[in-house]
């Protein structure tokens, strides 16, 4: 009886929820200009007042973005998730990559963003975990050493800093619950460090970037640390032991419209580099969606929840048991799939071509088509990247439009624009094939010239750039622009991104002071 009655009230719960809802409505639109609330559910390792105070100017980011729309940051213990998300309290969620997995198979959840970070220079999506002992160890050289250590951790929950250590251990035949003795000493994990290199502990377990992060703060020197199991993976910056899995994503629960879904990736894809939200949350962008699926199976290879079930009847007892029902069922299902996977295909087909233009509108200058600030920071880094490899030069010219603003005031931007089409054109054409241009902002590019053997050569492509650009204008007949051009070269003036720009920044100032249409370089 009573399970009976409990039933009949979810129901009505459910029946009576669109009804309250629609009158909440009318209340907000009475009450003032109605906006649809959005409330983003944020997992909280710290303070929930830290995090809320750290994740609402990305909040504010979105709502701008989005008219009509406000959003909420709700900061939750894991826990409190799963009730919360159960009841449609969040449309959101921004959390670690193991607990997106549990709410993505559970309650359907589906990714819109993941988090990208700038760690030693670079740009990076993904980390991995760490596992090391002191130099001068000389009985821990390998993974199988570990066997019998005591080992240092935060937590048994930690995905980054204990689950893929225990992984890779398993791996290699050390199973850590049986041969190990392991100490929890929570956050930060600075404590697992230390505690290896005061002999506390034999083995420590971090997430990748720790130990680079206590170096440069002074707080330990690399040199005290061996790492176990060394693992190169690409460009990845950090000292790693296993795999590389992805960050944090930002995912939108079931009952989020998908035009809302479109809107959201939109406005994080879109976010400028390292912004003040970004800054605010510690993270440096977003990036398109990026692959859980290494996620998912090292949490079923250890039976992590939602995968730690086993079950209790095997195929052949169901068809002894249920033959009837299990052959209409699978008809049924048959049907159904059909029907699922042809609109599945349609639905597929249109989130690709939104994905496509997503990513073109998040990495391409609207205007003039040239790569915008996003895609120029990938660009740098890929140059700085094999410019150290390689041992050559490379220059970053910052160029900026004289006679632009004139152009505006007489005969408007309109034809501004059209001139800014014009000069971004004429600067492709001028240009050597593996050079890039983009657009920096207003009326300023950045150029990239790769292979620059002699400074004559250098000279020779710049007089050409600032020729064309001073040619008499189609797109605005009787006005003339020309360019003040600063540059900056890989390795004399700058061995970074930022330093190069700067430097850059700076000569081209000195090449407008000087009456502009040339180039200054460094001496």
């Amino acid at each position: 009886m009573g399970t009976a009655l409990e039933t009949l009230l979810h129901c009505l719960r459910y029946l009576l929820l669109p009804c309250v809802l629609a009158l909440g409505t009318v209340g907000l639109a009475h009450g003032g200009d109605a906006q649809q609330v959005f409330r983003v559910g944020i997992t909280s390792f710290r303070d929930k007042s830290v995090t809320l105070r750290e994740w609402s100017p990305t909040m504010d980011y979105l709502a701008d973005k989005i008219p009509g729309s406000r959003f909420v940051a709700v900061p939750m213990s894991l826990r409190e998730f799963e009730a919360a998300v159960s009841r449609h309290e969040i449309d959101f969620v921004i959390t670690n990559p193991e607990h997106y997995i549990l709410l993505e198979t559970v309650h359907g959840v589906s990714r819109v963003a993941t988090l990208v970070k700038r760690e030693n220079g670079v740009l990076v999506n993904q980390f991995g975990g760490v596992i090391f002992t002191r130099a001068d160890r000389a009985d821990i050289h390998d993974l199988g050493d570990v066997k019998g250590k005591r080992i240092a951790s935060v937590d048994r929950s930690s995905f980054a800093a204990f689950l893929l250590q225990y992984d890779l251990l398993k791996e290699h035949d050390v199973d850590v619950d049986r041969d190990c003795h392991v100490d929890f000493l929570g956050f930060p994990q600075d404590l697992s460090v230390r505690a290896v290199l005061d002999g506390r502990a034999d083995v420590g377990f971090v997430r990748s970037s720790v130990l680079e992060a206590m170096a440069r703060e002074g707080k330990i020197e690399l040199a005290q640390i061996r790492i176990l199991h060394p693992t190169r993976a690409g460009e990845f910056p950090f000292l790693i032991s296993t795999g590389l899995f992805p960050e944090w994503p930002f995912a939108a629960a079931p009952q989020v419209p998908i035009d809302i879904r479109n809107q959201v990736a939109a406005a994080l894809l879109t976010m400028p580099p390292d912004a003040p939200a970004a800054r605010s949350a510690r993270y440096y962008r977003w990036s398109t969606p990026v692959e859980y699926l290494s996620v998912q199976n090292l949490m079923r290879r250890h039976h992590i929840y939602p995968y730690d079930k086993i079950e209790a009847i095997t195929l052949r007892e169901l068809f002894q048991q249920y033959a009837v029902h299990v052959v209409a069922a699978t008809l049924t299902l048959i049907l159904v799939m059909a029907s699922l996977y042809l609109r599945a295909r349609r639905l597929n087909a249109a989130l690709s071509r939104s994905r496509q233009a997503l990513d073109h509108q998040a990495h391409y200058d609207a205007l003039t088509g040239l790569p915008n600030r996003n895609l120029l920071d990938y660009d740098l880094e890929r140059a700085l990247s094999q410019a150290r490899r390689t041992g050559q030069e490379f220059a970053l010219c910052l160029m900026d439009l004289d006679g632009f603003k004139p152009i505006n005031d007489r005969w408007g931007h309109k034809v501004g624009d059209e001139v800014l089409r014009e000069i971004a054109r004429r600067l492709q054409h001028g240009l050597r094939a593996g050079d890039r241009v983009a657009r920096w902002g207003g009326d300023e590019f950045v150029l990239l010239l790769g292979g620059v053997a002699t400074r004559q050569q250098l000279t020779e492509i710049i007089e050409r750039i600032l020729h064309s650009v001073a040619m008499p204008l189609d797109s605005c007949s009787g006005a003339q622009v020309c360019a003040s051009i600063g540059v900056s070269l890989y390795p004399q003036t700058a061995t970074d991104a930022e330093g190069l720009l700067k430097s850059a920044d700076e000569a081209m100032y000195k090449a407008k002071h000087a009456g502009g249409n040339r180039f200054v370089s460094p001496a």
